[in-house]
């Protein structure tokens, strides 16, 4: 006999993540510059399967946003699984999924890569803010696109006049990082 047969479903996010304070006192600490309108480090989070990293991160973040929206600063965080095959297969669908994301249209083939990353910056650079990127399965996306697209993503900031990205990659494979070119590395695993 179950007291709650929904908690069991994959669908199911507790109000409350047991044994993940002190975690989530740490992604917190990365990201709360973003409450003095100042960029947070990019975060790897990573570990084994089922441990509450997705849950933890994501928690945290819409804490900290819902702190901002009380003091009308202007955080957008946008959620990306990177394993699902029509969103993150490919470096040109993951830019278009995160530019429709910010309210840009763009079509799902038929542009150059450069003009997909162009209408990508523009939208963020839209209105002042600091976008929060969060990437889970982050390894699934640079097996499948290689990992120029996340060096990429950890230079967005250097394109931007008028707001900021923070990334936060998410993965269960404990040696991804390792792997990883040593440009993108550095930038992608500035907190761990």
């Amino acid at each position: 006999m179950f007291v709650d047969k929904i908690a069991l479903q994959t669908s199911f996010k507790p109000k409350d993540v047991l044994h993940r304070a002190e975690q989530e006192k740490q992604i917190a600490f990365v990201i709360a510059p973003l409450l003095r309108m100042e960029r947070p480090s990019n975060l790897f989070v990573y570990g084994k399967t089922g441990t509450g990293k997705t849950l933890t991160v994501n928690n945290t973040c819409e804490e900290l946003i819902a702190v901002a929206n009380k003091q009308s600063i202007p955080i957008t965080k946008i959620y990306v699984n990177c394993k699902l095959k029509n969103v993150a297969d490919t470096e040109y669908r993951l830019i278009v999924s995160l530019a429709r994301e910010l309210g840009r249209p763009l079509p799902s083939t038929g542009l150059p890569t450069d003009d997909i990353y162009r209408a990508f910056f523009s939208a963020i650079d839209m209105e002042p803010q600091k976008v929060v990127l969060v990437l889970d399965e982050i390894d699934q996306l640079a097996k499948r696109a290689g990992d120029g697209v996340l060096y990429n993503l950890t230079r967005i900031n250097e394109e931007l006049k008028r707001s900021q990205i923070s990334l936060i990659g998410i993965s269960n494979d404990l040696m991804f990082v390792d792997n990883l070119d040593p440009r993108v590395k550095s930038s992608l695993s500035e907190e761990e």
